[in-house]
Order: structure tokens, then sequence, then C-alpha cells
């Protein structure tokens, strides 16, 4: 299994938006590590995902930062790891979906080591209650016991809900509480293996992706906070 965060692309509109501050991102600095953990509708933690930002550069319109992003179980051994992306322009920050793929037991024993397709989501700065964001879809290959498994998911239907305070063990943030649908597949020996979802993301406009949780036919199937930051 894999989480790995999300990659925002420019929202125009017909009014002016609010300028963006990319230096109070914690993804933007160099050698900063965000430690998000995993939990089980129990509310029992599962497994962590330890974000280490790698190379900050400047690129035309904005600037970009890498990451690796290793997962370890609730053991705190280390299963599978991989890289993403995150990038702020003037006017909001995109981010690898791979940080999107939602916490499901199904996926605890996946080594997501394979091909996977580059899909960001967009966080737009100026967001308000009732502001609707584009969606986006996502592939990933990997392995699950010696089996080839691939996982795809498409995000639909996002919506601002309003603001929210969100205190972690990490910190506290005021973050935008972002509701949206997941039609999420899980392909193994040539079969589908559909699941539609509901989900919500806690998102600091100032630093990134801090909290998400999902459910299914109204039942949790957990989520994931950060509980840890190093700089």
């Amino acid at each position: 299994m894999k989480k790995a965060f999300i990659f925002f692309v420019v929202l125009c509109f017909a009014v002016p938006v609010l300028a963006q501050d990319c230096k109070g991102y914690y993804y933007l600095l160099n050698n900063a590590e965000i430690e998000m953990s995993i939990f089980d509708a129990k509310g029992t933690a599962s497994g962590k995902s330890v974000y280490k930002v790698t190379n900050v550069r400047r690129e035309a319109g904005g600037t970009v930062s890498d990451f690796t992003n290793t997962f370890y179980d609730k053991s705190n051994k280390q299963v599978t790891s991989g890289t993403g992306h995150f990038k702020c322009t003037g006017n909001g920050v995109s981010i690898d979906m791979k940080m999107s793929i939602p916490a499901m037991p199904q996926m605890k024993d996946m080594k997501m080591e394979g091909k996977t397709n580059a899909s960001f989501l967009d966080y737009p700065s100026g967001m308000h209650a009732g502001q609707e964001l584009p969606g986006g879809t996502f592939e990933m290959s990997g392995n699950m016991n010696g089996m080839e498994i691939g996982i795809s998911y498409e995000i639909s239907n996002r919506k601002v809900l309003g603001k929210e305070k969100v205190t972690t063990p990490a910190g506290s943030w005021d973050c935008f509480k972002i509701a949206y649908d997941i039609n999420f597949q899980m392909k193994m020996m040539g079969q589908g293996i559909p699941m539609k979802l509901s989900a919500v993301e806690w998102f600091a406009q100032d630093f990134g992706p801090v909290k998400t949780s999902s459910s299914k036919d109204g039942k949790d199937m957990g989520g994931t906070m950060i509980t840890a930051l190093k700089k």
C-alpha cells in the first residue's frame, strides 16, 4: 500500500484570486519530514507513511518539490517506497494523487512498486465554502502476496464544505473541509473489484493535507492523520 499526496493546476476565474505565498508550505522545505499515520475503522493505527522532501526548485510559474514516500506497517517494518511531487504557484498548489489513496483493509499487504500515471489534484488559492473543485483519475500497479495487482480510482464531486480547526499530535491547523466521492477498483487475475466510497479531507491552505477519512454506505473505513513533523 502506498499513500502518497496529489498536484495542483491553476484554476482561472473571471474574478481576481488571492495571491499564494509558497513559502508557508511544509512540503517546500528541504529535508522536511511528514509522518502520516493510517488508522482503521476502530481508530487503531495500522501503519504510517513518511514523506521526506528531497529537492526544492524553481520552475516556470512556481516552486516544485520532490519527496520520497515510505510506507511502514504497524510493526514499523518498511513495506514499500516511492516518490512524488508538490507544486505551488501564485494561484494554488497541486499534489500527487498517490497521497489520496484511501486507507482500506484490503490494501494493507499491497506493495505498490510498479508504474503509476502522473495525476494531480488541484487546490486553488482563495477557496471558500460551497466552491466546487476539479477531480482527477489515478492508476497504479503493484504486487500483493506474489500476485500482480492493479488499482485505479476516480475522485469526483469535490466540494468545499467550510473551515474547521484540526488538532493532531503534530499541531493545530485551520483547514478547509473538502468532501468528495471515490470510484475505486482493484484488479487481480483479470477481474475487477469495484467499490464506491465517500471521503472527507482537511486541507490547510498554508501547509497541505492534514487529515482524511473515508466511508462506504455510511460505514467508517478509516483514515489518515499527521502525527509528527521534522525539519
